[in-house]
């Protein structure tokens, strides 16, 4: 079972910048996750103040909402993959990509 070391919540709505316990970072997604009890997590006021809950080894919010941190890492998109795609953008390779 993975853990969550640090959690920053971005300025794009839904979206949370994660360090696991084995050091890789990624960006995940959470909006899949924001409906039920969860569906809270939509007002950004309430989003913002995610923290990690280091008992529950995952990320949190007030009143105990919790998402599962296994769940987060298989949704993760790792930072080092979006380096590597920022440099082919960087290097324009996209515009040689035949997309028809």
């Amino acid at each position: 079972m993975r853990e969550i070391c640090k959690v920053k919540p971005l300025p794009l709505s839904g979206w949370l910048l994660i360090e696991f316990d084995n050091g890789e970072k990624g960006l995940v997604d959470i909006r899949p996750s924001m409906n039920g009890v969860l569906n809270i997590l939509k007002d950004e006021k309430v989003f913002s103040q995610v923290y990690v809950d280091e008992d529950a080894g995952t990320v949190a919010w007030p009143n105990e909402l919790h998402i599962d941190p296994d769940t987060l890492y298989e949704r993760r998109i790792s930072i080092n993959e979006i380096k590597y795609l920022a440099k082919l953008m960087d290097d324009q390779l996209f515009d040689k990509l035949d997309l028809a």
